[in-house]
C-alpha cells in the first residue's frame, strides 16, 4: 500500500521463505474494504477463496452447540466474509510488493534471513542494526513483526509481552480429492471446495513454562494428537486419522501497551495489538492499520512531516484496535455458543478507514 503511494520500501524478513506454512484465515468485510480500496490490482482469484455464510459449532458427539447465520450480514456488507489459505494471501501481497509490473513505482526490496538486533530511535533518521552488524537508516521504520515483535521490545522493553492464553487450537488440512470417504463434511454444507481447513479449539492444559521455551505454534506428536480426540463420535474420527502433520497453536492476546510510536518508528498489526481470533478481526485490524498509514502518507509526503503523521496514526488506530481486542477477549466466553449482540457487527465492520484518516490529516 505504501509502494502505491510512491514510497521506497525495504522489507527485512527473518525467514528465508523456503518452507512457508499456514492454515486457513478469514477476511472480514472491513479488511476486504481496505484491499479493494487501496490495492485495485489485487488478483482475488489467486486467493482461491471460499464464502463464509454460516458457522456451526458441534460437540464431540455431533450435537449442535451454536450457530451463526451470516446471510443477512452479506446483504449489509457485500464485501463478505472470505476463507482462504494464509500462504495464498501472503503470496499475492508479496506479488504486489515485489513485481515490477504491478505499479508504476519501484518494487519493494526484500532482505531475507535478516534478524533485527537494535534500533536507534533518536537520530534524525532512525536506523536498525541486524544481528549480523549491518546498519540501515530510513525516514520511517515500521515494526510489523508479529506478536513476538523485536521492534516492540526495542521500543518499550520486555515488560509488555503476550501472556499464556486459556485456549489452543489443533490445526490440520484434509484434501477431499484424495479422501472421498469424508466428503460428507463438504456435501452437508453444499460447498464445492476440495481442501478442508480444520481448527479444533480446546482448553490448553500444557505446561506454560514449556510453551514459553518452545514455539507457540508447533507440530504435535501423533499419539498425543489422536488421544485428544479419543472420545469423539465415529463420524469425526476419520478426519482425525487423516491428519499428517497436525500442529497445536496456542492463542494469545497482547495487553494494552503504552505507545505504538517512538521517534519515526511505529508498530502495526500483531506487534501492536495481537488479539484472540474470536471475531476474526486480527487480520482485518492489521489491514486497517496499513490502509490508515497509507492514507496519512500520500505521495509527496516530506520527511519532516512524518512525525506528525504517525502521531495521527496512533491517535486513530490505538483506540480502535484496543476496543476490538477487548471485544474479542470478552467473546471467548461465547465461543461455543457463537452468539453476538445486535450492535456487534456494526462495531466491528462499519469502520471507514479512509474518511477517518483524511479527517485527521486535515487537522495536522
Amino acid at each position: 500500500m505504501l509502494r502505491k503511494e510512491g514510497h521506497r520500501i525495504t522489507i527485512f524478513e527473518s525467514s528465508s521463505f523456503h518452507a512457508e506454512i499456514g492454515a486457513g484465515i478469514v477476511l472480514t468485510p472491513n479488511g476486504m474494504r481496505v484491499l479493494k480500496t487501496l490495492l485495485p490490482k489485487m488478483r482475488f482469484e489467486n486467493l482461491q477463496t471460499v464464502d463464509l455464510r454460516t458457522m456451526d459449532n458441534y460437540d464431540a458427539n455431533g450435537t449442535r452447540l451454536g450457530s451463526m447465520d451470516l446471510s443477512e450480514g452479506w446483504k449489509t456488507y457485500p464485501e463478505g466474509w472470505l476463507m482462504m489459505h494464509r500462504v495464498d494471501i501472503h503470496k499475492e501481497l508479496m506479488r504486489l510488493a515485489l513485481d515490477p509490473g504491478t505499479d508504476v513505482f519501484p518494487p519493494a526490496i526484500i532482505r531475507l534471513g535478516k534478524h533485527i538486533g537494535a534500533i536507534d530511535f533518536h537520530s534524525e533518521r532512525p536506523s536498525l542494526t541486524t544481528l549480523g552488524g549491518e546498519e540501515f537508516k530510513f525516514d520511517l521504520i515500521l515494526g510489523t513483526d508479529g506478536i513476538k515483535s523485536t521492534v516492540r521490545r526495542c521500543m518499550i522493553g520486555a515488560d509488555y509481552e503476550a501472556p499464556p492464553g486459556p485456549m489452543a487450537f489443533y490445526r490440520w488440512m484434509v484434501d477431499l480429492n484424495k479422501n472421498p470417504h469424508v466428503t460428507w463434511i463438504r456435501d452437508e454444507r453444499k460447498m464445492s471446495g476440495s481442501l478442508i481447513n480444520i481448527s479444533a479449539p480446546h482448553k490448553d492444559k500444557r505446561d506454560k513454562e514449556a510453551i514459553e521455551r518452545g514455539d507457540w505454534n508447533q507440530e504435535v506428536p501423533m499419539d498425543e494428537f489422536r488421544a485428544a480426540f479419543e472420545d469423539y463420535g465415529e463420524k469425526y474420527l476419520p478426519l482425525v486419522k487423516l491428519a499428517e502433520k497436525p500442529r497445536v497453536w496456542q492463542v494469545r492476546a497482547m495487553p494494552v501497551i503504552p505507545t505504538w510510536i517512538k521517534g519515526n518508528v511505529a508498530l502495526l498489526g500483531d506487534a501492536a495489538h495481537a488479539m484472540f481470533p474470536t471475531y476474526g478481526q486480527g487480520f482485518a485490524m492489521g489491514l486497517e492499520d496499513a490502509g490508515t498509514l497509507a492514507t496519512l502518507l500520500p505521495s509527496g509526503t516530506k520527511a519532516s512531516e512524518i512525525s506528525a503523521r504517525i502521531e495521527a496514526f496512533q491517535s486513530i488506530r490505538k483506540p480502535r484496535a484496543e476496543h476490538i481486542s477487548k471485544l474479542s477477549t470478552e467473546g471467548v466466553r461465547n465461543y461455543e455458543k457463537m452468539t453476538a449482540d445486535d450492535w456487534m457487527l456494526p462495531a466491528l465492520l462499519d469502520y471507514d478507514f479512509v474518511s477517518t484518516a483524511k479527517a485527521a490529516l486535515a487537522e495536522i
